[in-house]
């Protein structure tokens, strides 16, 4: 994937709470060139989410709508950040 692209979908992953900003920008960063390309589309379709929905399906609340979307939160939750401590 070029910079551009990359670049693009980090943009994407701003969203209205500074816990999603963190959450959704460390994967891009960290995992998101070791997706597959399929899981890398089913990413994008997550970003097109409402925040609230993504939080629930992340932390276990509602299961998320589809099969693809299920894969990524199984990912997110594996791989999410450990918080600092101060």
């Amino acid at each position: 994937m070029g910079p551009g692209k990359k670049s693009s979908i980090l943009w994407r992953c701003r969203r209205g709470t500074r816990e999603m900003d963190l959450l959704l920008q460390q994967f891009v960063t960290d995992h998101f060139d070791h997706l597959t390309a399929a899981e890398q589309t089913a990413f994008r379709f997550l970003l097109d989410q409402a925040d609230p929905d993504i939080m629930d399906w992340i932390l276990g609340r509602t299961e998320p709508p589809s099969t693809e979307f299920k894969r990524l939160v199984d990912i997110l939750r594996t791989t999410r950040p450990t918080p600092a401590i101060r």
